[in-house]
């Protein structure tokens, strides 16, 4: 993917980050989005072990299935 495409990517995990802190529950955060719900609950799965780090940028096939 180009680099574009994973800041993009990216930001809108940070967003969903600033979400999960105010408590907004996963299947809003995807609706509010506009991203699937698996991704959404899988960001909420990952967001309490490091908060917007856990969310941060990598390499396809190093996401924790927590």
């Amino acid at each position: 993917m180009a680099a574009a495409g994973r800041l993009r990517r990216e930001s809108v995990r940070m967003q969903a980050a600033e979400l999960f802190e105010q408590e907004v529950r996963p299947t809003e955060v995807a609706r509010r989005l506009r991203v699937s719900g698996k991704s959404a609950r899988q960001w909420h799965r990952l967001w309490p072990e490091g908060r917007a780090e856990a969310l941060a940028s990598r390499p396809r096939g190093e996401w924790s299935s927590a």
